[in-house]
């Protein structure tokens, strides 16, 4: 079984990142293999923002749970305490498809979401101890719109990464 190191990837395999920086995306691939709620229900995807849902559209006829994860780049640097850093945020969409019109199905639906969103963020509220770049004080969420990529229904939640960036002039990197 994969255990979660302090980079957020599992022990097994390395960051994925320059320097072993923090891998969102990864870190999520391990909760989500580590939950029971999400481990064999949900499968797990990787999208490219709301409008962008590749994987769950690949996977659609094949499941019906999806727990997907937005790796989109955008972002903001900032400066704070003299230090550079890079202020990312990672959306993670839990969504379950439902028969059209079936409203129980669809509360039902919602309500696992709900759960395993409290599950993931009292498991960020842990991590936030020992992975000094997640941000887990304000984690929105949001129900999703209910014509949502071909009637799922859900929820997706929104937490932030900041880390170091390096900025440094490099004069090598310019010709005059």
């Amino acid at each position: 079984m994969t255990s979660i190191n302090n980079n957020g990837g599992s022990s097994s395999s390395p960051s994925g990142r320059p320097g072993g920086a923090f891998d969102p995306i990864q870190y999520m691939q391990a909760l989500h293999s580590k939950l029971k709620l999400t481990n064999s229900k949900y499968k797990f995807c990787r999208v490219s923002g709301v409008n962008a849902l590749e994987e769950v559209l690949e996977n659609f006829k094949k499941a019906k749970y999806f727990f997907a994860v937005d790796d989109s780049q955008d972002g903001v640097t900032f400066r704070s305490s003299g230090a550079y850093f890079e202020r990312k945020q990672y959306s993670v969409y839990v969504l379950g498809r439902a028969d059209y019109g079936n409203m129980d199905q669809r509360e039902e639906i919602l309500s696992e979401a709900k759960t395993i969103f409290r599950s993931i963020l009292s498991r960020l509220i842990k991590d936030k101890l020992t992975i000094p770049v997640l941000s887990a004080e304000n984690i929105r969420f949001f129900e999703v719109p209910p014509a949502f990529a071909f009637g799922t229904s859900g929820l997706y939640f929104i937490f932030t990464i900041e880390q170091p960036v390096n900025l440094i002039f490099d004069a090598a990197e310019w010709t005059s």
